[in-house]
């Protein structure tokens, strides 16, 4: 895009968020940001989960992949048991969210998160902002209504705030921030945790001292750990059980499928 590059005005935020200024600029200025408003565009109005045609409240799932996940309970029974002994989490409902967020964790994940988030932040830059509203306002008019305008600042905020968590992730794990990749919304790994959320709740699931949202075993103990956070219970009530999904992602379509999963995984 034409004009000022906002990667500068987004240095200053994240060094104001306390990192250090020479990692910053090392990251801000590194050839894999990119200037991509498409992430921008994705986020505010394709990010929620869809229901199909034929079941407007539930995602549409293969149901091959209610198959993948039995087998994936058999495959993975010695973790999964460790799980629901720690927190309380069953397998079908972990197997279930999983099949959700990366079909098991087979799904690709194409995006740089660094760049994600990044390009989020941009939105705080006025002059950015204006110059994607102006350029992509025939195709989404909604993007010149000030409640849009408001999601973008409050989404552009929260992921200086993930820019933090995920460069104290990456200090964690001894990696360099921009190899990790993810989803457009900056979500890693097979379960999909946003960098705040596996900061507070990322488990070391397989003994080896790291907490890697990337490592599958290490994803199952940290559901397991947010799940209970939430509430989750096996024996607890199906509007206590939702409440706990609704807080994995604030969507009723989203904890409509789950729930479906989670029934049918258990036949």
């Amino acid at each position: 895009m034409a004009g000022e590059d906002p990667r500068s005005f987004v240095e200053g935020l994240l060094v104001a968020e306390g990192l250090d200024p020479v990692k910053v600029r090392s990251i801000m200025q590194d050839n894999r940001i990119s200037v991509s408003p498409d992430i921008v565009l994705k986020n505010l109005f394709f990010s929620e989960p869809k229901g199909s045609v034929q079941k407007p409240d539930v995602m549409d799932i293969d149901p091959r992949q209610i198959e993948r996940g039995r087998d994936f309970m058999k495959e993975n029974a010695a973790v999964l048991s460790a799980v629901e002994q720690r927190f309380g989490a069953s397998p079908r409902i972990i197997t279930a969210i999983l099949i959700i967020e990366s079909r098991l964790g087979t799904y690709p994940m194409p995006y740089n998160v660094v760049n994600a988030y990044a390009n989020l932040a941009f939105v705080l830059d006025p002059a950015y902002w204006k110059e994607i509203q102006n350029r992509y306002a025939d195709a989404y008019p909604q993007i010149r209504d000030d409640a849009t305008s408001a999601r973008a600042k409050r989404k552009a905020k929260w992921a200086v705030r993930e820019l933090y968590h995920l460069s104290r992730i990456a200090d964690h794990l001894e990696i360099d921030p921009l190899s990790i990749s993810g989803s457009f919304a900056g979500a890693m790994g097979p379960a999909q945790f946003i960098p705040s959320s596996f900061w507070i709740f990322g488990m070391d699931g397989d003994g080896d001292g790291l907490a890697d949202p990337s490592n599958m075993t290490d994803a199952k103990f940290s559901m397991g750990h947010y799940l209970r956070k939430f509430g989750w219970k096996e024996e607890t009530s199906v509007e206590q059980k939702r409440r706990a999904i609704w807080h994995y992602n604030r969507s009723r379509v989203y904890v409509n499928t789950v729930m479906m999963l989670y029934e049918q995984l258990g036949h």
